[in-house]
């Protein structure tokens, strides 16, 4: 579900760039997906590194930590940099300005994870860091080929507020692991309920977002589907805010609301790739 995000953000740009040969588009998407799926593997085995004292410490993870897998901790650091490389290199082949997107990722992967720095435990910051690494995911798959522009920042901005709500119902539900480590998360800080409602407003505005494009494109699908997602989600929100937040509903509500943007990420990737892709077909041949 992760590589969704560049990828709407490179069939977004490809739709604006339909002169592009269908040779050109698989080398830069290639590069792509290499450059993203070795960014994102960076940033969990950098955080897995990073926060394995913690893990110890907690019984519901302590079985399940690279440690107990054989894998030392200076091993795991050499992986999270082996990925960090590759990741840069992929991106080395997208262009400049996606290169720099990438570098900007490790930056928000280092400040959110390292162990002197460690954002993840500081109210707020940790939040901000997951807007700022959603909208760096979507602009690497787009500045492969696009320029910066309202309708990209727009969604830049969506997959941001994503990422960021999503971070906060994380947050939610491992709300006792992260008292029990000192780890001064929003839940742990501002109580698990202000967390959740948070999270719900951040949702809100990611729903908004897509209908808003939708309906000034006339995109009726994406504007009808954003809204009967919505009022699931509004449903299941409150659901599990009369359960005092128990962890059964709050899995189920994850579920739903990574089905919606997963169902509305696909729409938006076939609405962005299907003008390029009939071109190519009707293109004659030779």
């Amino acid at each position: 579900m992760l590589q969704g995000t560049p990828l709407v953000g490179f069939a977004f740009a490809l739709c604006q760039a339909p002169a592009i040969g269908g040779r050109d588009a698989l080398r830069l998407l290639f590069a792509l997906v290499g450059a993203s799926v070795c960014l994102v593997a960076h940033i969990i085995v950098l955080n897995d590194w990073a926060g394995i004292d913690g893990d110890l410490k907690d019984p519901h993870r302590s079985g399940r930590t690279f440690l107990e897998l054989g894998v030392s901790r200076r091993e795991m650091g050499f992986l999270a940099l082996f990925w960090a490389v590759l990741g840069l290199a992929f991106a080395a082949c997208l262009g400049l300005q996606a290169c720099w997107i990438a570098v900007a990722m490790l930056a928000t992967s280092a400040l959110y994870s390292w162990p002197g720095l460690h954002l993840k435990g500081v109210p707020l910051a940790g939040s901000l860091l997951h807007l700022a690494g959603g909208s760096l995911h979507f602009m690497l798959g787009y500045l492969a080929m696009g320029t910066p522009g309202p309708q990209s920042l727009l969604f830049a901005a969506y997959f941001g507020v994503v990422f960021a709500a999503g971070h906060l119902m994380h947050e939610v539900r491992g709300f006792r692991a992260d008292a029990g480590n000192g780890i001064r998360t929003n839940a742990v800080v501002f109580g698990p309920r202000a967390t959740f409602a948070a999270a719900f407003g951040l949702f809100s505005v990611a729903y908004a977002l897509v209908a808003l494009w939708a309906a000034l494109e006339h995109v009726w699908l994406l504007l009808g589907l954003s809204a009967v997602a919505y009022l699931r989600h509004v449903a299941t929100s409150w659901r599990v805010h009369r359960s005092g937040l128990a962890p059964a509903p709050l899995v189920q509500l994850q579920r739903h609301y990574r089905g919606h943007f997963a169902l509305m990420g696909l729409v938006l990737l076939g609405t962005f790739a299907w003008p390029y892709l009939r071109g190519l077909l009707s293109a004659p041949a030779g």
